[in-house]
């Protein structure tokens, strides 16, 4: 069991990398696993609570997900995650989190070899993560009992350490990807050069809550504001906002031009632009990018829809008055997570009420669509080329030993 004592002082006088409490989580993640879950976690909680210095000035978290800030900075209380999820499928967590700042060209790689090691072997994670000289982008799930290793791991990190926001949590937890995959890769695909200069042009965050208050007013006043769905056309087939505008693309970068044309339509520069994507981060780069030229007024629903459809079930009267319908689709295993009951789109294939998204069973094909479970049977899971059923049936080995040259 870890002992030790930790004042105030001792850190203040000390540099934050030589306090106790970043040796300890340090020494922790250095030592075997065995040692590692004989930690007295409360312990180590109370130390991280005690040792978080107060910034003067200026908050260094005004901003829950950019920071141009040089150098470490303090941990952040490691229990601001609470509280936990309890109710999963399968024992596991599904979270996301994003975050924009500075990091060395020669250290991305680094950073994510030690990710990919460290995440798998001592936490389990399975996901997506990007990472860039801009930040980090994260999609994962872990069991249940090492979510807080994870903020354990973050804070204790130089790099991570108070950079990383709550965890976003899912609407519905279960294990939702197959393996870890860590990515040098921009953390959205842009199409454009990004900078933390244009980030730094941040849109206002409304929480779920106030998000729902300031439509509501709006309508109810007479206005239409305009709000914008910045996700792809596939993904508001099962589910958006209702008046919302959602623009027929595929990319982030035909999404922009589409929402420049809109933004145009209207000469007036302060009036209010709603934006809403996933989880978040597309509206913050898309809100950044409008504010670095010149329309000031960019809200965006912080945490995306996830965090919306966890407000919606959370709340005592539930979907009632859900201004969101249908699904949010997600990139992984579960293709979409319910926020109302609402079924939106339909069976590609039959044209029934369906908003269920596959792959077609065919790994050759692999395309994307909705079928419901009648089509799923009579086209064995496959889009229903007839080249896709017959393989879709095929052994594993046969299709290995006939496949085509490359």
């Amino acid at each position: 069991m870890l002992r030790c004592s930790l004042t105030a002082h001792s850190v203040l006088r000390g540099s934050l990398r030589q306090s106790p409490v970043l040796w300890l989580t340090q020494a922790k993640w250095r030592n075997s696993a065995e040692a590692h879950r004989s930690a007295d976690t409360s312990t180590l909680r109370r130390l991280f609570h005690s040792s978080r210095l107060q910034p003067k000035g200026d908050d260094l978290r005004k901003s829950p997900y950019f920071n141009r800030i040089s150098g470490q900075l303090p941990p952040q209380h490691i229990d601001m995650d609470q509280p936990y999820p309890v109710s999963t499928e399968d024992g596991y967590h599904t979270i996301s989190f994003y975050s924009f700042f500075e990091l060395d060209k020669v250290q991305v790689p680094r950073l994510r070899d030690k990710i990919q090691r460290e995440w798998a072997r001592d936490l389990l994670v399975v996901g997506r993560i990007y990472i860039c000289e801009q930040g980090i982008n994260a999609q994962l799930s872990i069991p249940m009992e090492k979510t807080q290793d994870l903020r354990y791991w973050l804070e204790s990190h130089p790099v991570f350490c108070g950079r990383i926001p709550k965890f976003n949590w899912a609407i519905e937890h279960r294990r939702a990807f197959k393996a870890l995959h860590v990515r040098v890769r921009p953390l959205v695909a842009t199409g454009e050069p990004l900078s933390l200069d244009t980030l730094s042009n941040e849109p206002e965050y409304l929480a779920p809550e106030a998000w729902d208050s300031e439509l509501r007013k709006a309508r109810e006043g007479g206005e239409s504001p305009l709000l914008i769905d910045m996700r792809n056309n596939y993904e508001f087939r099962i589910g958006k906002f209702q008046g919302a505008v959602c623009p027929d693309v595929d990319t982030f970068r035909e999404e922009m031009a589409a929402v420049r044309t809109l933004c145009k339509e209207r000469e007036d520069k302060e009036a209010p632009i709603y934006m809403y994507c996933t989880g978040g981060i597309r509206c913050s780069i898309a809100g950044a990018i409008l504010k670095s030229e010149g329309y000031e007024n960019v809200k965006t629903l912080q945490g995306g829809v996830v965090a919306y459809g966890k407000h919606v079930r959370e709340r005592p009267e539930g979907a009632v008055s859900s201004l969101y319908r249908g699904k949010n689709f997600t990139f992984d295993k579960r293709l979409g997570e319910e926020v109302t009951a609402e079924v939106l789109a339909k069976c590609d294939q039959c044209g029934g009420p369906c908003d269920t998204f596959t792959n077609c069973a065919n790994r050759s094909c692999n395309l994307l669509f909705i079928q419901c479970p009648a089509c799923a049977e009579k086209h064995r899971k496959t889009c229903g080329h007839d080249v896709c059923i017959e393989r879709s049936q095929m052994p594993h080995e046969v299709l290995i030993k006939n496949r085509r040259p490359t």
